[in-house]
């Protein structure tokens, strides 16, 4: 009776063993697939800091956008100093060129306010050149849609996640003026 009885108890033990050898198999596998979904999938630091539905897609080409040349009187003392400076814009793409087309009398008033509210002694030198540039890029991307992020006040002590954040929120849409080239720059 005993051989009935141990060959009773053999039965399940073998079922169990199948079983615990089924679940270790199933772990196993498991973890590989983990595994090789961490080690396949990009770094995080190749991957942008910024929120999923503001990541960069692939570049296009920029896009040229050549202002008429504009020919104002600076706001020197006595006011007998010209510039004729000639502006072309980079776009981002496409879009950004039709819109900056349905908006080229406002961004040119904006940029001949700029222009005639300057110095010559400002307009002489490289660095007054690249602020204008820049001024000029802030102005037509506000034409084109783009907001300027506010200016921060430097952050208190402790307070670096809140200003990286705020930095954060203003990077997901970028000017789309990338940049402003001169073509001619006169001032006499």
């Amino acid at each position: 009776m005993s051989d009935k009885g141990s060959a009773a108890n053999a039965a399940p033990a073998k079922k169990r063993r199948g079983l615990i050898v089924g679940l270790g198999a199933a772990l196993l596998c498991a973890g590989a697939g983990a595994g090789a979904w961490v080690f396949t999938r990009p770094a995080e630091d190749e991957l942008s800091d910024e929120l999923p539905e503001h990541r960069p897609t692939k570049k296009s080409a920029p896009v040229y956008v050549p202002l008429d040349q504009f020919t104002v009187n600076l706001a020197d003392e006595g006011g007998e100093r010209l510039a004729q400076v000639g502006v072309t814009l980079e776009l981002v793409d496409a879009k950004a060129e039709a819109t900056a087309k349905a908006q080229m009398p406002a961004m040119r008033n904006s940029i001949l306010l700029l222009l005639s509210s300057s110095l010559s002694t400002e307009l002489l030198t490289v660095a007054g050149k690249h602020k204008l540039a820049a001024r000029i890029a802030e102005l037509t991307g506000q034409h084109l849609g783009w907001q300027q992020p506010p200016e921060a006040p430097p952050p208190a002590a402790g307070n670096e996640f809140v200003l990286a954040r705020q930095t954060a929120q203003h990077r997901g849409r970028p000017n789309p003026v990338e940049a402003v080239h001169f073509s001619h720059f006169i001032v006499q």
